[in-house]
């Protein structure tokens, strides 16, 4: 009868182990991922200057950038799903748009 007792403890540690390894390791992933993202984000930036001193037109700049941040995500092993491509993408164009509009200020000022 103690033999019973000890398994069916035994086994209900185990009942109560095996969802919270599940659960760790599923944070554990989650955290990876969300560091790696941020990765990515700050390889957005370094891409972008990169870009402008290498290429003219501002599509092919912004293709460039995209295909690297899809080869560094490739070597850390990331995934990018479609909504994060698209956060990228709109990421890029609000940049540059900041740039533009920072850029105008410092124009119009050497020109006065």
């Amino acid at each position: 009868m103690e033999i019973w007792n000890m398994i069916a403890g035994i086994l209900s540690g185990l009942i109560v182990c095996v969802p919270l390894v599940i659960k760790l390791v599923q944070v554990t992933k989650e955290a990876i991922r969300k560091g790696n993202w941020n990765k990515l984000v700050g390889m957005v930036a370094e891409y972008m200057v990169k870009a402008e001193e290498k290429i003219e037109d501002g599509a092919t700049r912004k293709e460039w950038v995209l295909g690297m941040i899809r080869t560094s995500a490739k070597q850390i092993d990331y995934d990018l799903t479609d909504a994060e491509w698209d956060k990228i993408s709109t990421m890029i164009d609000q940049l540059c748009d900041m740039a533009r509009t920072v850029n105008a200020d410092k124009k119009e000022a050497s020109a006065a």
